[in-house]
């Protein structure tokens, strides 16, 4: 009688153990001045700069921050509008932070405001790794997305990393506006 007990135990165990690499979005944000569409005012020039921070798992930092701009443009439908360079192509009010293995306590306005390169918060192996973004308005978040991999992620050619970059982005500006959504059921 015992051992019939324990079956529901160890399937529960052995379910848990497979929840790692699981992408987990959280604090899907938009501000109340968000309006489907301000990605497209951002980028009339032609671009959104997109700075990107934390950790780089083992990678020079531009080399890592061209490789999570190839991500978002392969995650998001208008591809063509994330670039790294400040230029005549950008307009300096707007840009998309991307900080990885940020401090918990950052919000969006404090990516958005933050006049110096961020540090991560270190973490072990296994750990989960975190994503926060923010879709920047001056030194204010229009909109902010957070996102998490269990189990963490070991390098840029993980499926996870770019699961976590495309969930990411997609909540971060998403193709719907969430008010034109309220009160449907």
């Amino acid at each position: 009688m015992f051992e019939m007990k324990m079956w529901p135990v160890l399937l529960f165990v052995l379910a848990l153990g497979g929840c790692d690499g699981i992408v987990i979005v959280n604090d899907a944000m938009q501000q109340p001045n968000y309006h489907r569409g301000d990605e497209t005012y951002a980028a009339r020039n032609g671009a959104i700069r997109v700075q990107v921070e934390g950790t780089t798992f083992g990678l020079a930092r531009e080399q890592f921050a061209s490789e999570v701009v190839n991500r978002m443009r392969a995650a998001y439908s208008r591809h063509e509008i994330f670039t790294l360079d400040a230029s005549s192509a950008t307009d300096p009010d707007y840009k998309i932070v991307m900080m990885f293995d940020p401090d918990p306590a950052l919000s969006g306005d404090g990516l958005c405001a933050a006049s110096q390169p961020l540090p991560p918060v270190p973490c072990a192996p296994g750990e989960s790794t975190s994503l926060r973004a923010a879709f920047c308005g001056g030194t204010s978040a229009i909109s902010e997305s957070g996102a998490r991999v269990t189990g963490g992620v070991r390098g840029v050619d993980e499926a996870r990393f770019s699961e976590l970059i495309a969930r990411t982005i997609n909540t971060l500006i998403p193709k719907d506006d969430y008010r034109q959504n309220s009160g449907k059921s």
